[in-house]
């Protein structure tokens, strides 16, 4: 069957129109649900189908909740899709309905919804409604509003959903005040001398990447005689809130102590408590740039930070690769961009050292010698799911005979999954000699140096690759979807390098060599700056030594 689809959406006042498109759409009936509730709607006409938004029951308007738009035909039910194109225009569809001497207000936000949560959620209902995997399905969130006179304060009861979650966030914010006012005190009696330094994350361990160059860096130069470093590495992130606390408890009086702290993530200690005026901190993002939303580019989405409660808006200095990336971290951490450093990153200090690739070329040619002259095409997308415990790949996505054949030339090809992807490739015996899956071993950036061609798709890893000059090839089936529903910052169509969207165009551009390469250089001019110092020691120089003429 040929499934109805929203081809387009648009307002008049108070009414909704969705242009339908599809087959005897005279034939179907439309109705609105939550999931609990369900209401009908009026038939189309030309192919319309026009909601008065406040007349949709009985002239009620619909609660708060997310609602959903599906038709009936031959007994069956369907969720209203719509076309990526239509999709990239919702956001511009958003309404807000003020009353009440602008006290109140009604608001309608479109959104794209997961077939997988519709289904979970559904399956709490007798009624079954249909929907494919990738599609777009239209999602209408409703809220009544109020003015907020304490924009600061949050509202426990309005965020409980039963008395017992009421009691916890209760319990949570009189722990984070304890801990917020044990901190001020701790801080105040530690008098600062300019010489205490901490590298520290709650996001991974050990230390890596551009701390861990700075850290190198410092004991290079002797530095660590003149500063006390002290190091703090955890992954509460992944601990449960009162374990987290448990461990901030402890971290507590090692901050207080520290003049200068250097973080490489949300590290979301410092959204709790406040730092001296004294003591500055500084974040070294891990990621160079990438394509996906984070931070404040997430702002009003799933996953968006609060308008001031956070740490990223507690950044003294944020290092970044060049001046052209400024704009873009400075939408990502809501701050103003006098405090970015253009320092380059720190951790890509030496790494197109040639004695330093040869090093690795020859230990990775003697853990594999079955590729040494072969050319190498690495696999590195990011994952999908919406947390590191649900991360997937669908490996029905690869066509491993394609691969295989391919290989048959003077190819070979290696997986590098993301490190949140559990599930191993499942790589047929008669083609491990030339595909192999490497998630597991080494660091991915020096993989780069045996690496000829890069498969990824939203990753940051483009990055660090950029610097080779080598085809980048961006593999996204789920283009649109992902960048509708997960949010980006820029656009796949912006990328440097071919966009393919089905694994046959993938091969085809190897095959073919139509690798677009004309777009890596502008990436490269907007994403790093020539420097006649190693970036880390432009960060030692303009932060710990305040040298004049450093700041970049």
């Amino acid at each position: 069957m040929n499934k109805v689809i929203i081809t387009d959406i648009y307002w008049h006042n108070i009414y909704l129109t969705l242009s339908l498109q599809g087959d005897a759409i005279k034939d179907c009936h439309f109705y609105v649900t939550d999931l609990k509730k369900v209401y009908p709607l009026e038939q189309p006409v030309d192919n319309k189908l026009t909601i008065n938004m406040v007349n949709i029951n009985e002239t009620k308007l619909l609660d708060n909740g997310k609602w959903y738009f599906y038709y009936e035909k031959d007994h069956e039910k369907y969720y209203l899709s719509i076309t990526a194109a239509c999709g990239y225009k919702l956001e511009q569809l958003d309404k807000l309905y003020r009353y009440g001497q602008e006290c109140y207000a009604y608001a309608i936000n479109f959104q794209i919804s997961d077939m997988a949560v519709l289904q979970k959620k559904a399956a709490q209902t007798p009624s079954v409604i249909h929907g494919d995997e990738e599609d777009l399905i239209l999602c209408a969130f409703t809220t009544y509003m109020k003015r907020n006179d304490h924009p600061n304060r949050k509202d426990v009861r309005l965020e409980s959903k039963s008395l017992k979650q009421g009691c916890r966030k209760v319990a949570f914010i009189l722990t984070k005040a304890a801990i917020r006012g044990i901190f001020a005190v701790l801080s105040s009696c530690r008098k600062k001398d300019g010489k205490h330094v901490l590298f520290m994350s709650e996001t991974r361990t050990p230390i890596g990447g551009n701390l861990k160059a700075i850290d190198d860096r410092m004991k290079e130069r002797g530095l660590d005689k003149t500063f006390k470093i002290s190091y703090s590495f955890s992954k509460t992130l992944q601990q449960s809130k009162f374990k987290t606390f448990f461990t901030w408890s402890r971290l507590l009086w090692l901050i207080a102590k520290q003049d200068y702290i250097f973080v490489d993530d949300y590290v979301p200690i410092f959204k709790t408590i406040t730092l001296s005026s004294k003591t500055k901190l500084i974040q070294a993002w891990h990621a160079g740039v990438g394509f996906k939303s984070v931070g404040y580019s997430r702002f009003g989405k799933a996953g968006s930070p609060l308008p001031k409660d956070s740490c990223h808006r507690k950044y003294d200095y944020a290092l970044v690769g060049s001046k052209g990336l400024i704009p873009v971290y400075e939408e990502v951490f809501g701050i103003d961009r006098s405090h970015f450093l253009a320092t380059g990153l720190p951790r890509l200090d030496n790494y197109l050292d040639g004695e330093r690739i040869n090093a690795y070329k020859m230990k990775f040619y003697q853990d594999f010698p079955e590729l040494k002259g072969r050319k190498i095409i690495m696999f590195a997308p990011t994952y999908r799911g919406n947390t590191q415990s649900d991360a997937y790949y669908p490996y029905d996505k690869i066509d491993m005979d394609g691969i295989a054949k391919l290989c048959e030339q003077d190819y070979a090809f290696i997986f590098k999954m993301h490190p949140f992807i559990q599930e191993k490739v499942d790589i047929p015996v008669a083609y491990a000699a030339y595909v192999k899956d490497l998630s597991q071993y080494g660091d991915i950036n020096d993989m780069f140096y045996i690496t000829d061609i890069l498969i990824t798709d939203f990753s940051s890893n483009i990055y660090e690759f950029a610097l080779h000059k080598k085809p980048i090839i961006f593999y996204a089936f789920d283009k649109d979807y992902y960048q509708l529903r997960r949010g980006v910052h820029r656009s796949l169509d912006d990328a440097c390098g071919k966009v393919c969207t089905t694994f046959d165009e993938v091969l085809s551009t190897i095959r073919n060599k139509t690798f677009e390469m004309e777009k890596l250089a502008a990436f490269i001019e907007e994403c790093f700056d020539t420097h006649e110092k190693l970036s880390s020691d432009i960060v030692i120089d303009s932060i710990l030594l305040h040298e004049k003429g450093e700041r970049c």
